[in-house]
């Protein structure tokens, strides 16, 4: 419905005011982005029930609960991890839902990995086609290119999180080069990857094979992918690994304020 992307960018812009207002406004107008996050995300269960995602359904719901906790707790305590939370959320929510939302810009970083896609698979033999600008076709087998071909969702995770932990700038560009780069070409690996299983049908008919490759080896590799990435990472900034633990110690309810700020 028309009224829940601007809770969205409602839910953005207050927490980008709160970041930059005066301390005693910022508790305050960034549990209002919160709610309005919570809501946002509250509703997102309905364009899944149409497709019968009852998993994104679930994480959605577990989603709003958290962004309404998170909220709660930040009126409540002020406390100056939820303020740390709510720049990550900014930075990463601000670039990840400007792909998403606007679509001139989803269609250049598709149609760029696209390309980039068959350009990998060209310099090694594979005679992959770029059909349109959304696909690539291997031996008449056709893949379609969407948003999260693009490893958007992981890159504004690691942005978000990098950009806001309070470390010295050369071990957060570290960090950065270690996560979102990596990130982004490990992407095309996967996506070449599942083009040439498909076009080359290793896994039986092409639907098939892009079912194995696509929803079974990749997403099972880009886990491990991100659990390395993220353990690299955390060796170079150990602040993160502190806020992690933070963010179980909110959920258990044993935070406080603390005494300086992020």
């Amino acid at each position: 419905m028309d009224f829940i992307q601007p809770l969205l960018w409602i839910a953005l812009v207050l927490f980008i005011i709160a970041i930059v207002a005066p301390r005693k406004f910022t508790y305050p107008l960034g549990a209002a982005g919160w709610v309005f996050f919570a809501l946002y995300w509250a509703y997102q269960p309905v364009n899944y029930l149409a497709i019968d995602d009852y998993f994104n359904i679930l994480v959605c719901i577990l989603v709003a609960v958290f962004c309404g906790f998170v909220g709660y707790v930040m009126w409540t305590k002020a406390d100056d991890l939820t303020l740390l939370i709510t720049k990550a959320a900014a930075v990463g929510g601000i670039f990840y839902f400007s792909f998403a939302q606007f679509s001139s810009l989803s269609h250049a970083l598709i149609a760029a990995v696209a390309a980039q896609t068959a350009l990998l698979l060209n310099s090694l033999g594979v005679p992959a086609v770029q059909a349109n600008w959304n696909v690539l076709t291997l031996n008449g087998a056709p893949v379609q290119f969407i948003l999260a071909c693009t490893g958007i969702q992981s890159i504004a995770l690691f942005l978000g999180v990098v950009a806001c932990v309070s470390a010295p700038p050369r071990r957060k560009l570290a960090a950065f080069m270690v996560s979102i780069p990596t990130i982004y070409i490990l992407n095309i690996v996967r996506d070449a990857f599942v083009l040439t299983a498909t076009g080359n049908q290793w896994f039986g008919l092409p639907a098939n094979s892009f079912y194995v490759s696509h929803d079974v080896i990749a997403k099972f590799g880009s886990l491990l992918a991100l659990m390395l990435i993220s353990y690299l990472v955390f060796l170079i900034l150990p602040e993160l690994l502190d806020a992690v633990v933070g963010v179980f110690d909110l959920l258990k309810g044993g935070v406080t304020r603390g005494s300086n700020g992020v």
